[in-house]
């Protein structure tokens, strides 16, 4: 990387002060944890700056990056995808509707993500008139969740107006975006036509959204991942286990094979017990969440499937943990601020689930008066939308009536605005 512009160096400096505090680790730390890893040599506190600031040789950089991945245990695609360079990411629209959470992820990885115009026109127009609702659904939560700011760009088509291939609109876009912020961009896709459109192009890539995901992850082969997420059998004894980073792994589509299963509707409740008690002795994490929607663990999307019977699974079966809120999964180090912390029991009393509103009540473990990041509590949740049995049920075991949100209500006040508004899943979504 020494013959790279400053910009690459300028933006490895910024990750490499980004990776260790987002592992809570302050510069002191990182000193110990280098000279373990050196055998005892290791540089002070002030060539740790020096590095974080780039106010040195590109070549000690790059080494001192190299280390600080081996440190945090990244692998070597890891480490090769966190030490690119300055680069821009431009998601289609296939890619957004297999990932609905992409732009999020991709605002931790790239420098920039360009938004075409013409992927949010396409979203639109599924929001707004495509009968399967669930792709609508889908749509309309993407195009909810943009932020545009500094990172996040909408940029226009600007080429000839004859051109009627939409990806070939995207293309000209990423090139144009090559040009002006002078770095290499990523068509991030789930189309495979791109790669013949950019074969040659050296400025910009098409990256397969599987690929992408692979990166993200330790995973050795993403087809194995697929094999294993759809195998279902009366008896696995006799199958290949997966090994625990590849049953830990996400799919595609941003799930864990448990949330996967979760969300089969093809199969009996019996081949999808069956499937994740044998996903967990092969060492999943029950309570991993997803990095593809909601970042809800698996208990999660069964309270959202409305799966009685699959909650109590988890709960009685499989030892889940009912307090696990929605957070990012690869950005566990700051607190986010996009509907964070809703636990199994929000979202139940949010949808009015009664029966599993006490079935999670009468859990050992259960945290009745957890927080959200909006400072929302399940009794304030049941309240919104005017879910009384819900209130009464947590007023039953106990549910403190006296926290406020952070903005000082208490669940009465939400109470009074549902009388008032109506429930609040009309007005917006937010779980």
């Amino acid at each position: 990387m020494e013959n790279e512009n400053r910009a690459d160096v300028a933006f490895l400096c910024i990750r490499l002060k980004e990776l260790r505090e987002k592992n809570h680790c302050t510069m002191e730390e990182m000193t110990q944890r280098l000279a373990a890893l050196d055998n005892g040599v290791a540089p002070n506190k002030s060539s740790i700056s020096r590095v974080e600031t780039g106010k040195t040789s590109n070549k000690t950089l790059i080494d001192m990056a190299k280390k600080y991945c081996r440190v945090f245990g990244m692998s070597e695609s890891q480490t090769e995808q966190f030490m690119r360079g300055e680069r821009i990411a431009v998601p289609d629209t296939s890619a957004l509707l297999k990932n609905s959470q992409l732009i999020d992820e991709l605002n931790t990885e790239y420098s920039k993500v360009i938004i075409p115009r013409i992927v949010v026109d396409e979203l639109d127009n599924i929001k707004n008139r495509n009968t399967n609702t669930t792709l609508a659904k889908k749509a309309w939560e993407i195009l909810r969740g943009i932020g545009y700011g500094e990172k996040t760009i909408l940029m226009e088509y600007t080429g000839p107006q004859q051109e009627v291939n939409n990806d070939c609109k995207i293309i000209s876009i990423a090139r144009e975006a090559s040009v002006r912020f002078s770095c290499k961009v990523d068509i991030i896709t789930e189309d495979t036509d791109y790669s013949a459109y950019l074969k040659g192009d050296d400025k910009v890539s098409a990256v397969h959204l599987k690929a992408y995901m692979k990166r993200k992850q330790e995973i050795l082969n993403m087809d194995r991942l697929d094999y294993f997420n759809t195998l279902y059998l009366d008896s696995y004894e006799e199958v290949e286990r997966p090994t625990a980073k590849e049953v830990n792994g996400y799919l595609r589509d941003g799930y864990t094979m448990i949330i996967s299963v979760v969300r089969n509707n093809g199969v009996s409740f019996e081949q999808r017990k069956k499937k994740i008690l044998w996903l967990i002795s092969c060492g999943a994490d029950v309570d991993k969440r997803d990095c593809g929607r909601r970042y809800f663990p698996p208990i999660t999307h069964a309270v959202q499937k409305n799966d009685y019977k699959m909650v109590e699974f988890f709960l009685k079966e499989c030892n889940a943990d009912p307090n696990v809120g929605s957070r990012n999964p690869f950005e566990s180090g700051y607190v986010r601020h996009k509907n964070e912390g809703n636990t199994p029991l929000m979202v139940a009393a949010y949808h009015g689930r009664e029966n599993i509103v006490r079935l999670l009540c009468q859990s050992e473990k259960i945290s009745i008066n957890q927080q959200d990041g909006n400072g929302f509590t399940a009794l304030m949740k049941a309240c919104m939308n005017g879910h009384i049995r819900c209130r009464d049920i947590l007023q039953e075991y106990n549910a403190d009536e006296r926290i406020e949100d952070i903005n000082g209500w208490t669940f009465m006040d939400h109470y009074h605005a549902f009388l008032e508004k109506g429930p609040n899943e009309k007005k917006r979504r937010t779980l």
